[in-house]
């Protein structure tokens, strides 16, 4: 298949962009551990099992965290991820989660109990 010079030039710019995703979905994940610290830094820490790669916080590899201000994370929806995550951690549900790897703490964005389609036993 060949590609005109217009469309080199667009996959030519999109592929940096694709390959340096920092937004994605963990495998399933068993929450070993449920940190509320809103009180003290408005953040709520996870710890999981397997663990997601690469991620880190607290000290706890594998870790992530919920931190208000961060990645459409509010002091009016933190909440929800602190119940979710109690939620799972007490039923013993899997779940995946939708955080940012920019950096090693791995930010929350989504908790999906069950996994984002039902995959997570």
């Amino acid at each position: 298949m060949r590609f005109s010079k217009p469309m080199m030039v667009m996959l030519s710019l999109l592929g940096p962009v694709v390959a340096e995703a920092s937004q994605q979905w963990s495998s399933c994940q068993t929450i070993t551990g449920v940190s509320n610290y809103l009180a003290y830094s408005n953040q709520v820490l996870l710890g999981l099992s397997p663990g997601i790669p690469g991620c880190s916080v607290s000290g706890i590899p594998g870790a992530v965290v919920f931190t208000v201000g961060a990645n459409g994370v509010t002091a009016s929806n933190i909440n929800s991820f602190l119940a979710s995550s109690l939620a799972a951690y007490t039923t013993g549900r899997q779940a995946m989660i939708y955080y940012d790897n920019s950096n090693a703490t791995c930010q929350g964005i989504i908790i999906a109990n069950g996994g984002y389609s039902g995959q997570c036993p």
